[in-house]
């Protein structure tokens, strides 16, 4: 028996590298571990997860769709899963399952690593869901200059602004704002632009206007799998440097896997074995 017991979450779920990142980890730290694959709709989740824990599981990552109703399975959770109204890791603890958002702490490293434009910068962030939510708290400690949240339903994009400003002082505020997809006033200049929907998945891409890469922003889809995603080919087609969002997931993972075992894994190196 493996001395511990891993998997992950989600619909589709047969993508998903979360096993090879992991086992990548354990290597590194001479652990032995189990990390399967668990496909689940989200009328399955809740029994799935039940027989994951009764069965002996320690930790769980959890995706798309079911972030959210993963908040609904713990009996705590951490302030930035609470602000995101997501979870992604789920901890086992003496006291229940724990709730942790991990995705901004991944995305915010990966940018870093990357060179991508922080501080000061001018930020889209496309999409209003859980993904988006889980990084609006890092990106706006990256000092950068504007963060403004686009989806095709403004009020989901206006939701993530209030919650926001009912949250923090109002020096911090200013720097979030909500628009609509299809604003006129989204063709601005942009120094970063974060796709935050899971449009990638389906080989489809947001409904952007051409004029928002007019000023050449570094282009970054969360979403990763074996090629480029329509949004980043999009990009990429008009001369913008593009990255997927598999840095991401393994400094989302790492961060997950310190919380399961305690260790702090060597991102670069799981990355230079990985890709």
């Amino acid at each position: 028996m493996s001395e511990y017991k891993f998997t992950v979450f989600g619909s589709p779920i047969a993508h998903s590298r979360s096993p090879d990142i992991h086992q990548c980890f354990a290597r590194e730290f001479g652990l032995r571990i189990e990390y399967t694959r668990s496909l689940a709709s989200p009328t399955d989740f809740p029994e799935q997860f039940r027989a994951f824990a009764a069965a002996g599981g320690q930790g769980a990552n959890v995706t798309l769709p079911l972030k959210e109703l993963a908040l609904t399975l713990v009996a705590t959770v951490s302030p930035r899963a609470q602000f995101a109204g997501a979870v992604n890791t789920l901890v086992k603890t003496e006291s229940g399952w724990h709730g942790e958002n991990t995705d901004g702490a991944g995305l915010l490293l990966d940018l870093e690593r990357l060179g991508a434009p922080l501080a000061g910068a001018r930020v889209l962030l496309v999409g209003a869901g859980g993904a988006a939510r889980g990084v609006v708290g890092p990106l706006l400690s990256a000092q950068i200059a504007q963060l403004t949240i686009a989806n095709r339903s403004i009020a989901k994009a206006e939701a993530i602004v209030t919650q926001w400003q009912q949250r923090k002082p109002d020096g911090e505020t200013q720097k979030i704002v909500a628009m609509e997809l299809s604003a006129p006033t989204l063709n601005q200049p942009w120094d970063l632009i974060i796709n935050a929907t899971s449009a990638g998945l389906a080989d489809e891409r947001p409904e952007l206007s051409e004029h928002v890469l007019n000023s050449k922003p570094f282009c970054y889809d969360m979403v990763y799998g074996t090629k480029p995603t329509a949004f980043m080919q999009w990009a990429q087609s008009r001369s913008c440097f593009v990255a997927d969002g598999f840095g991401m997931l393994v400094g989302q993972a790492a961060e997950s896997f310190r919380l399961w075992t305690g260790q702090r894994p060597n991102i670069e190196r799981a990355l230079t074995e990985l890709r």
